[in-house]
């Protein structure tokens, strides 16, 4: 697959999750979401849904020219859990006081096998 179709296929699926989350925000409010009280403008809806966008068409090429996925379910899967890889990332990648690297243990959640977890 070419980097191209691979970010094709990433911004379908960010794209599907943001319709779903559309979707159920229109159900909710039973109105554009914009016009609900309390709910952000469409100026920075519109902005978020960009940026979600573009997060998830840049993960599924750069996931495809690393040869990370082979296929096109692989890349809209990518595009779908952006968010999640990129919060994953930056976990793994924060940094002690001292500017070590932080203990690989500690980035992994508690409730997949993390230095948290709790023996019983």
């Amino acid at each position: 697959m070419t980097a191209l179709a691979c970010a094709l296929w990433g911004l379908f699926g960010a794209f599907a999750i943001e319709g779903l989350q559309f979707n159920s925000a229109i159900r909710r409010t039973r109105c554009w979401p914009w016009q609900y009280p309390g709910e952000p403008s469409f100026g920075p809806w519109a902005a978020s849904v960009v940026i979600r966008l573009g997060i998830g068409t840049g993960l599924a090429a750069a996931a495809g020219l690393g040869d990370q996925i082979s296929g096109a379910f692989g890349a809209l899967a990518v595009g779908i859990a952006a968010p999640y890889i990129i919060e994953q990332l930056s976990r793994s990648a924060r940094l002690t006081r001292d500017g070590a690297a932080a203990d690989s243990q500690s980035a992994v959640p508690a409730e997949i096998g993390g230095a948290d977890e709790q023996v019983q």
